[in-house]
């Protein structure tokens, strides 16, 4: 007995640095290089906040398996971006960015790390940054793509089985720009009854990269690979998409981004 306690415990030690590593593929990593900001992605987590699919008439997007697809310019990257965490155990949050929303305490990350680095490399003026806060107290709560009605459309003829066909319209919002695009979608929320606003930056596959600088070449995807994407002066009016999408997605997504963005102001200010 004693001695399968001792193997039990060798294999559950072995099994550590690779749960680690596993963790650690998940991440999204930012990092601020001379003159653009480089996001790491994960191109395999088909269960997580990045996945790669299929571009598709109406901008929903097909989901595929990375891994036995040939990914070229018809797929693209869906980031669901965050800018906020309760904790500052990522590598992509911003302690300085604190603030507090219904009693408790949040860190930027993200999309607020890379807005402020952005700032802090000259990508962004602050002049930006105050435009975009103007634009956000403007939005009418009626525009919330979280107010929107989601309608169920249901046939009025039985088929002959006895089942009754229904459809569920969800709205969904999206703005295409050169560099991609940004989405709005509703989801049902897991633990509560409703709907709740997702924000989703999508990046084409031709515009991502290999470890060092170069496109990515069309092919299936490795196993646990890693890809990047830099944000530059060319393209950073897409942070800006961003910001404007949680604008519009819920009163408390928009409310966030104006807390956010002045605090890095401040920040921006006191360095």
């Amino acid at each position: 007995m004693q001695r399968f306690f001792i193997s039990f415990i060798a294999l559950f030690c072995l099994t550590l640095p690779a749960l680690g590593t596993d963790t650690s593929y998940k991440q999204v990593l930012i990092s601020t290089n001379a003159g653009f900001i480089r996001i790491r992605l994960p191109l395999t987590d088909v269960t997580g906040k990045v996945r790669v699919k299929k571009q598709t008439a109406g901008s929903f997007g097909l989901p595929v398996a990375p891994t036995r697809t040939r990914l070229d310019e018809k797929y693209y990257l869906e980031w669901q971006i965050g800018y906020d965490l309760p904790t500052t155990n990522s590598p992509s949050v911003v302690p300085q960015l604190k603030f507090t929303r219904k009693g408790e305490t949040k860190y930027g990350h993200e999309l607020a790390k890379i807005i402020l680095s952005a700032v802090q490399l000259g990508l962004l003026s602050t002049n930006d940054l105050l435009h975009e806060i103007e634009s956000l107290a403007q939005i009418e709560p009626s525009e919330f793509e979280e107010n929107q009605p989601v309608r169920v459309e249901v046939d009025t003829n039985m088929a002959p089985d006895g089942f009754r066909r229904s459809v569920r319209r969800v709205p969904q919002f999206t703005k295409t720009t050169p560099d991609g695009w940004v989405q709005i979608q509703l989801k049902q929320k897991q633990r509560a009854v409703g709907y709740q606003a997702m924000v989703y930056a999508c990046l084409p596959m031709n515009e991502v990269l290999t470890m060092n600088g170069s496109p990515r070449p069309p092919g299936r995807a490795r196993t646990k690979e890693t890809v990047y994407y830099d944000f530059t002066r060319k393209n950073t009016a897409l942070l800006l998409d961003i910001v404007q999408a949680f604008g519009i997605a819920s009163q408390e997504h928009n409310q966030d981004m104006h807390v956010i963005l002045e605090k890095i102001l401040e920040v921006s200010a006191n360095q």
